[in-house]
């Protein structure tokens, strides 16, 4: 709990600092006194006044913001003090200070992904062929669970995403993919099949399949506590040999055996949560647990509640790293966060279309969860969840909705176009709409967060456990 809470105030206070920041040096850089910079909300716990701005921390971390002079509506400002107050220099100096915070945030996911990639590199799935679908193109052709996939159309082949790449680049045209068994280099002839699947946002689009997975080794990197399988004794670097009789030799025979078959996951189908009986090698002994997978909770786009057996393990996927120069890093970053941008407006758009439940969004809670969750699989993977929310910080302050900085620019645009700002009065009806709209938000992701707890505690319903109580 305490490390959950620890990596989510760090997270939370770098991005609400990289996002005022982004306000505090442009309006210094464009002339605008500003009065204060505070990191969280009052009351404070620290303040210090360095020239002519007041610098603080608030107890509440769940904002920030920089008072700039002479930025409230109807503020009567002295003749002397005009050359910095804020209403009275020109519009675009005030979009620029206004917009800098959500670019920012922008600027910061990009550096960071930038530096990610030149230490870390792109890390790739091994070019090795895992489970096989038996009705699919590759296992066909010939293709078995553990050959090494060297050349496709005599093409050297170094991780698994290029074989997957090779269908789409040749428009479902037959593959030459040469293979290594057993020391043995042999060729098979691939024709890809053209399916239909959904997005993640539930999109339809149809892709060429071989029928082909990377493999994964069914080792057992970790043991989430108060699951399962910690309860029953596994531990990190368990090898599992079979479940229930069945000998697993991937972790995706595993995932299919605790969970079911990939078409019926996610359903409200009946849940088998009978023990399972694994056994597992572990430093050169054969040992035997018992375990019944429980029921975890999930939520469809739909906002429907759906459970899924689980044990409570992971593993460590085979995997290759590429190294990147600074040029190659600096392109895979910023493709990266325009990917993050383009799903974040796509979701946005479909929340406001009733496409997707609002049931789905989340607040601190949940973020708290993923950034406690994060830093344990590694500071890589805290760092690019960062990155994610740095950049969905940034858009939905862009959302054009009164009191976040997209209203701002709307008012700013409004009065380019009418050559005048809008009346006081307008600016305050507006505001408050803002802030009940904001307020309403809050309050919708705080229930979602919490509703998502006394789900997961209460479990599946009776109904949806039949199999378990046989």
């Amino acid at each position: 709990m305490l490390l959950t809470l620890f990596s989510f105030l760090v997270l939370l206070l770098i991005l609400i600092f990289v996002h005022e920041l982004g306000h505090f040096l442009a309006a210094k850089a464009l002339g605008v006194k500003v009065e204060r910079f505070s990191l969280g909300f009052p009351p404070r716990i620290w303040s210090r006044k360095i020239g002519e701005t007041d610098y603080q921390i608030g107890w509440l971390p769940l904002g920030g913001y920089v008072k700039l002079f002479g930025e409230m509506p109807g503020e009567v400002i002295p003749e002397d003090q005009r050359a910095v107050s804020f209403t009275h220099k020109p519009l675009w100096v005030k979009a620029l200070v206004v917009f800098a915070g959500p670019f920012f945030n922008i600027v910061f996911a990009v550096a960071v992904m930038w530096l990610l990639f030149m230490v870390v590199g792109i890390q790739h799935a091994a070019p090795v062929v895992g489970l096989i679908d038996e009705n699919g193109p590759a296992y066909q052709a010939g293709l078995r669970l553990g050959d090494k996939v060297v050349r496709v159309n005599g093409q050297e082949i170094s991780y698994f995403d290029q074989i997957t790449d090779f269908p789409e680049q040749t428009a479902g045209q037959a593959l030459t993919i040469e293979a290594e068994r057993q020391g043995r280099i042999l060729s098979f002839a691939v024709t890809p099949v053209q399916q239909e699947t959904k997005t993640i946002l539930g999109d339809p689009f149809t892709f060429w399949n071989l029928g082909l997975r990377p493999r994964s080794s069914p080792t057992v990197d970790r043991v989430f506590a108060g699951k399962p399988a910690e309860e029953a004794g596994l531990k990190s670097g368990d090898l599992i040999v079979s479940i229930d009789g069945r000998p697993i030799k991937d972790w995706a025979e595993l995932v299919e055996v605790v969970q079911g078959p990939q078409e019926a996951r996610g359903t409200s189908r009946p849940l088998d949560l009978r023990p399972l009986d694994f056994v597992v090698e572990r430093d050169g002994q054969t040992l035997r647990f018992e375990i019944a997978p429980a029921a975890e909770p999930s939520l469809t786009i739909e906002g429907e509640t759906v459970f899924t057996p689980m044990v409570g393990i992971s593993n460590k996927p085979e995997i290759v790293v590429e190294s990147l120069g600074p040029i190659r890093a600096a392109g895979y970053s910023f493709k990266d966060c325009w990917s993050s941008i383009e799903l974040t407006y796509a979701t946005l758009y479909r929340l406001l279309a009733v496409k997707i439940s609002p049931k789905v969004m989340g607040g601190p809670i949940l973020i708290a969860e993923a950034a406690g969750l994060k830093i344990r699989e590694g500071l890589a993977d805290f760092v690019a969840l960062m990155v994610l929310i740095s950049v969905n910080l940034a858009i939905i302050n862009l959302v054009p909705l009164p009191v976040l900085d997209g209203g701002q620019l709307l008012f700013f645009l409004i009065e380019a176009i009418r050559r005048k700002p809008l009346s006081l009065r307008v600016r305050e009806v507006t505001q408050l709409i803002g802030v009940c709209a904001l307020v309403g938000l809050m309050i919708l992701v705080f229930y979602n967060d919490i509703s998502r707890i006394v789900t997961r505690k209460a479990g599946p319903p009776a109904a949806v456990q039949t199999e378990s109580t046989e």
